[in-house]
């Protein structure tokens, strides 16, 4: 998301409808061969995307805008109309050896395109047609195949470059770019590669882990006035899990849980690592004699530099007694006692849910409670408002991690926030999916944001519908409403309506994804 002062970036009252016709990503299939002789294969991979939008009363009422606060911007819209699109052809590598095991590498390219009005951010991030051309993954590595006697086959994987990297179910590591600015692509999400790598994986038996040096992509993506890109940072870290792999299905090759987060039936984690280096310079500062400090308060990646995180995570089904009974949680602390730098912040949730595996459409009910840290005293020493680091969306469905089609997407940033979600969904056959999803929305420090006297922020309910109509082809459809609350309105009047429009109308959603990949 977005890093930029949170009092800017929110809804106003209005209303929005968004329609949405994409092509993104659909579920992995095999690799098309090119060439495979003597240990030696060169195999492609194409994924393409094309979406479209229409919205009606964007942001409450205010509309989209090129900028606020003091120099207010031009307005964009009322009822922004936009586009993304995006292509992505790659390339993979690997070459299998008896006696050193298997080698491997990875190239691909992006190209993405954002037309009409952007997306309708209060300060929209993509808007002016964003167009770019550039490198996704560009790595090598190497497999140790039945090297390490004792442990399973490919038991040590080593890589680094440009690559994705995620941990657990993406709460924490997952993107390593934000997707705005030059980039756009603020919906879909297409772009998730680090600019740098350095991966160690191990696993064997019910236990794997990763080592990992990371360094997020900042570069070539030029902000509208008032936006800022995330700082750059380095970090170092390790994650280690206890994991159990869901059995193979049949006629269908066995899973890999030690590989992919999607083959774990259950997994237990703990994740720590140091931010070695951030950007620490102009809005990423901090000062708490700065008379600008509640800005820099909420420009969530600043005093990154020297932070220690540390995250647990456990998901899946592990009680063999109770197998509809799901439950999902992480819990992160952020501290730092750099001098300047200091930060004291957490954020944490918990989310059981039940299926009813033998009725019917096998209905399911889920609650999540998520809460992110704010900041109630802007002007003291220490930062408190969350930094959400590398978080994506789309990870376990609809509201991961962008919680909320309308609210998730255009208004909270994962900081300063608690949220209750209810979500129900039922499978009338094998491939089709129907979910209701509710939210409700407080600030956590309702002070940190000038002129706000309610913690309520924000209502919003989902309905989305998801079909895999073949293996390479998916689709999915979705339609929200919104409503602010007292709260969300007290800090837009206060801060960041540009015009001084009303704010009471709701604001409707619907969105259309069409996914292929091969």
């Amino acid at each position: 998301m977005v890093q930029y002062d949170l009092r800017g970036r929110g809804l106003v009252s209005g209303a929005i409808l968004a329609v949405v016709f994409g092509i993104a990503a659909v579920p992995a299939q095999a690799d098309v061969s090119l060439y495979d002789q003597g240990g030696f294969k060169i195999d492609g991979a194409f994924t393409g995307g094309a979406t479209g939008f229409a919205t009606s009363g964007a942001q409450f009422g205010a509309g989209s805008w090129t900028n606020n606060g003091g120099a207010p911007g031009r307005r964009i819209s009322g009822h922004p109309a936009w586009s993304e699109v995006f292509l992505h052809p790659e390339l993979k590598l690997s070459y299998e050896t008896e006696a050193a095991g298997t080698f491997y590498g990875d190239v691909s390219a992006q190209v993405t395109a954002t037309g009409g009005d952007g997306d309708p951010s209060l300060i929209s991030t993509t808007y002016g047609h964003p167009i770019l051309l550039g490198i996704e993954n560009l790595y090598l590595g190497w497999k140790s195949g039945k090297l390490v006697t004792g442990l399973d086959e490919n038991a040590l994987d080593l890589s680094g470059g440009r690559q994705s990297f995620k941990v657990a179910d993406g709460f924490l590591i997952s993107n390593g770019v934000t997707n705005q600015g030059q980039r756009g692509m603020y919906w879909t999400q297409s772009r998730t590669a680090f600019s740098q790598t350095g991966i160690a994986r191990f696993g064997t038996g019910p236990v794997r882990g990763d080592v990992f040096y990371l360094q997020n992509e900042t570069a070539n993506a030029k902000m509208p006035r008032g936006l800022y890109d995330s700082a750059k940072t380095k970090v170092v870290g390790g994650n280690i899990e206890w994991f159990e792999t869901v059995a193979a299905e049949e006629g269908k090759p066995a899973k890999d849980g030690n590989a992919n987060f999607a083959d774990r039936k259950w997994y237990v984690g703990l994740t720590y690592f140091n931010v070695i280096d951030a950007n620490d310079n102009g809005p990423f500062a901090f000062g708490h004699n700065d008379a600008a400090n509640s800005v820099v308060t909420n420009t969530l990646s600043s005093n990154r530099n020297g932070m220690n995180v540390v995250s647990a995570h456990v998901g899946g089904n592990m009680l063999p007694f109770l197998p509809d009974f799901s439950l999902y949680g992480n819990y992160v602390i952020e501290r730092n006692a750099k001098a300047n730098h200091k930060v004291s912040a957490n954020a944490w949730y918990i989310e059981p849910g039940y299926q009813l595996s033998e009725v019917a459409w096998t209905p399911k009910l889920s609650y999540r409670y998520a809460h992110f840290s704010g900041d109630n005293n802007a002007n003291d020493a220490t930062k408190k408002a969350y930094d959400p680091f590398f978080y994506n969306a789309i990870t376990r469905g609809f509201g991961t991690w962008f919680i909320g089609e309308i609210v998730g997407n255009y208004v909270i940033a994962n900081s300063n926030v608690n949220i209750n979600q209810l979500t129900f969904s039922v499978n009338p056959t094998d491939t089709v999916k129907l979910s209701v999803l509710a939210f409700n929305y407080a600030y956590d420090a309702r002070t940190q944001n000038a002129g706000v006297r309610s913690s309520d922020l924000a209502r919003e309910v989902d309905f989305a519908v998801e079909w895999a109509i073949t293996d390479n082809l998916s689709w999915s459809t979705a339609f929200g409403a919104a409503k602010a609350g007292s709260g969300y309105k007290q800090n837009i009047s206060a801060n960041s309506n540009p015009a001084g429009l009303p704010m009471n109308s709701t604001w409707l959603l619907g969105e259309t994804s069409l996914v292929v990949k091969f």
